[in-house]
């Protein structure tokens, strides 16, 4: 099976789950913005809905929230302060998986937090191609002109105002600031402008932009690590801004970059990508870069033909392939898989990978079994807490997508069962109930599953 074909299918599942889910007749009443701490007028109305029969995993940076999208809307568990449920409280002490019930036709979620804060951001694009924000708004995270310091949060989505009310078909999240990409092949960014990670010649973590700063056009696709951000134009070149601490910006360099800077290494990689602007993972993107992410020192590039390329700091096995020194660790050279990949997923310190078979490689960090999932590289268990220098074939059959949480992975069969491995920290693997976990079926509303492999 080919990695376009494999991508297509893939895509159209996630459509499919529009008719799958029939959620509460009610909704939440979105709220006005409000100041810090504020008591949200909003209630969630849960009066009848049927539980969806499938989760698609996405990708976040949380210490211990994770997230999934089902039938268009987002489900969240694990820790739900500074309104992170979505669902109208400050502070929610259930740590199992709740809809966002005032919010529908999502497309794309993703998760904004800094290193030292359980809490964080949550942002949502839609089918319309609306951005929706809710949860902390310290130094201005949902992008909606203004934070009161670091105890403004939203508990509601709020709509993101984009100047011309442009259509944006991408969103991405680096740690404490969001990026979007829109139709016309701009892209835009807002939070933290600490490391020069917005784009806007600030490298000061309170000067960031409150709303969406324009930082580039002409734009085909974007792409963001987790301090740093890449935009291939439609010109075939790539450039970077951000924060690149062991080389995993991809030009070898150690610096804190505020504007955009071009990445003349990646030049042999940028090709056929003069189409118009288009969205991470869409099959019709015929660009030979198909995306490029960060783990928080390393970087991997995928091209349409599913080769995997890493570069950025060896230590914890980040780059996945041996390096005998930094400079060569910095260099953008290629791991060894035998299938084509078709999507990646970064962690804090490690990565996974789904290829066009439906199985699934991990390298990097495994003090939580993140990476392996207590797997050895000869397939058995007991890797215990060391880390995959080396990509390591996992245990999962037929799986569709990977993403995860900060040091907690998931994939999604084809059979809608969501499963996780690596750190449970407050519920982020639901329903598991050990430090770190291997390969655990999530307890989600609708799915029953006896079996892992």
């Amino acid at each position: 099976m080919s990695r376009r074909t494999v991508k297509l299918w893939r895509t159209a599942g996630a459509v499919a789950l529009v008719g799958i889910t029939a959620i509460a007749t009610g909704g939440v009443l979105l709220s006005a913005p409000t100041s810090a701490a504020y008591t949200d007028s909003a209630t969630a109305v849960e009066d009848t809905y049927t539980a969806p029969a499938t989760y698609l995993a996405v990708s976040s940076q949380f210490t211990a929230t994770s997230a999934a999208l089902s039938g268009g809307y987002v489900w969240i568990w694990g820790y739900k302060g500074y309104g992170m449920s979505g669902n109208g409280q400050e502070n929610v002490s259930d740590e199992s998986p709740k809809p966002v019930f005032g919010l529908s036709d999502v497309t794309k979620v993703v998760g904004a937090s800094d290193l030292s804060e359980t809490y964080g951001t949550f942002g949502a694009l839609t089918e319309s191609g609306e951005v929706y924000t809710w949860g902390s708004n310290k130094l201005g995270r949902l992008g909606i002109g203004s934070t009161t310091g670091s105890r403004d949060y939203r508990a509601t989505p709020q709509k993101v105002e984009f100047p011309d009310n442009e259509r944006v078909i991408d969103l991405g999240s680096m740690r404490a600031t969001m990026a979007a990409l829109t139709e016309s092949g701009k892209v835009y960014t807002w939070g933290s402008g600490q490391y020069g990670q917005a784009g806007n010649g600030s490298t000061t973590e309170s000067r960031g932009p409150h709303s969406p700063y324009l930082v580039m056009e002409n734009a085909h696709s974007m792409h963001v690590g987790q301090r740093l951000t890449w935009v291939v134009t439609r010109d075939n070149e790539v450039y970077w801004w951000g924060r690149s601490y062991q080389g995993e910006n991809g030009a070898a360099t150690v610096v804190n970059n505020p504007t955009p800077e071009l990445v003349t290494q990646m030049a042999p990689f940028a090709v056929g990508c003069e189409g118009p602007a288009i969205a991470v993972d869409d099959p019709a993107d015929t660009c030979g870069i198909q995306t490029i992410t960060s783990s928080r020192q390393a970087g991997a590039l995928i091209t349409a033909a599913g080769e995997v390329y890493t570069f950025g700091n060896r230590a914890e096995g980040q780059i996945g392939r041996p390096a005998s020194n930094t400079a060569e660790a910095r260099e953008i050279k290629q791991v060894e898989l035998p299938a084509a990949v078709h999507q990646i997923s970064a962690g804090n310190y490690h990565f996974t990978a789904l290829d066009e078979t439906g199985t699934v490689w991990g390298w990097g960090d495994n003090a939580s079994w993140q990476a392996s999932g207590n797997i050895r590289p000869n397939g058995q268990t007991g890797q215990g807490q060391t880390d995959a220098t080396a990509p390591i074939r996992l245990p999962l059959r037929d799986i569709i997508a990977v993403g995860g949480s900060r040091d907690t992975s998931y994939a999604t069969r084809a059979d809608s069962v969501l499963i996780g491995w690596g750190s449970t920290s407050e519920g982020a693997i639901s329903g598991s109930t050990e430090r770190r976990a291997t390969f655990t079926p999530l307890v989600l509303p609708g799915i029953r599953v006896t079996e892992v492999y």
